[in-house]
């Protein structure tokens, strides 16, 4: 596959605040390269490598770029990273983390606790279709999380913190798409819905689980999920007697460069703290119900 492109998405919550980091392989016909990008509630970095400087290990869950490493025990990260060249929410353009023009120094050792695994592959029967344009794997629902983030010379505690890991793989990020993950006590809960093309045809799909107690709701296409309604920063999915409903509250973000034709030069929206509200009913009764300032949501699809 001459486009294609890899990558991890680790998310890290503790009471000083919410990051997200993601190292990445993008290959196209026109260029070879690697990725780290880094995502605070004050904006995004991103640092681009020669693909010299990547190794992996999928069965170890290892991966390295230049001296950074990346595994299911934790992160370590020494790179100077460059804030993206769009507009960052307030908070880098303050001078906060700015010390050398827009050059951020980067480092971090994250220690990582044992992954809540789900119980089986959430794509289900559509990971062993071929010709995917995108393929996501969720390898840890919650685990704890300590050490700190450290940007310039502010730091970023993660003491008895908590943590979520996911990955995607393919050529591009699907072209109209709404992601959201969030912590609970006792839990964790992460939904998507995407525009999917598949043999030439499009459908809009869904996946997703909450996690809490040890026991796992999951929610997919492959299940008999469906998708009521989609936009307006709403989610709402209907499976069997369930219904899932997640609503998200202006959750600008900051910039995150996606993979399109193997290459990172799409732009869509993270944000790592935000309000949402999520609902679990079952026939009529409210299983779970929270509202948060601290959800995650990632999107390309919301007017």
């Amino acid at each position: 596959m001459s486009n294609y492109f890899y990558g991890w998405y680790f998310r890290c919550q503790g009471k000083d605040g919410s990051a997200a980091v993601i190292p990445a392989v993008h290959l196209s016909d026109e260029s070879r390269s690697c990725s780290i990008q880094v995502i605070t509630q004050s904006g995004s970095l991103y640092r681009e490598f020669p693909v010299s400087l990547f190794r992996i290990d999928r069965k170890k869950g290892w991966m390295q770029i230049g001296r950074n490493v990346f595994s299911r025990r934790g992160i370590r990260l020494s790179f100077d990273a460059y804030l993206s060249e769009e507009k960052n929410n307030a908070g880098y353009e303050s001078g906060v983390f700015l010390s050398d023009k827009k050059r951020v120094k980067v480092s971090s050792v994250l220690r990582f606790g044992e992954f809540s695994r789900p119980k089986y592959n959430i794509m289900g029967p559509f990971a062993y279709i071929p010709g995917m344009e995108c393929r996501h794997a969720v390898y840890s629902m919650k685990h704890t999380v300590d050490g700190e983030l450290k940007l310039n010379d502010k730091r970023i505690n993660f003491q008895n913190a908590i943590g979520y890991a996911e990955g995607d793989s393919g050529i591009s990020f699907p072209d109209q798409y709404i992601w959201t993950q969030h912590f609970f006590a006792g839990g964790s809960i992460m939904a998507a819905a995407a525009s999917i093309p598949l043999m030439g045809l499009h459908f809009t799909g869904t996946i997703g689980f909450l996690y809490r107690g040890n026991k796992e709701y999951r929610f997919a296409t492959y299940l008999g999920a469906k998708i009521k309604r989609l936009g307006d920063r709403e989610l709402l999915l209907r499976q069997g007697g369930y219904r899932l409903y997640i609503r998200l509250l202006e959750p600008e973000g900051s910039v995150l460069r996606a993979p399109e034709g193997g290459r990172m030069s799409r732009r869509v929206r993270e944000a790592v703290a935000c309000q949402a509200e999520y609902m679990l009913i079952y026939k009529g009764r409210v299983l779970f119900h929270v509202k948060t300032d601290k959800a995650a949501a990632e999107y390309d699809i919301m007017k």
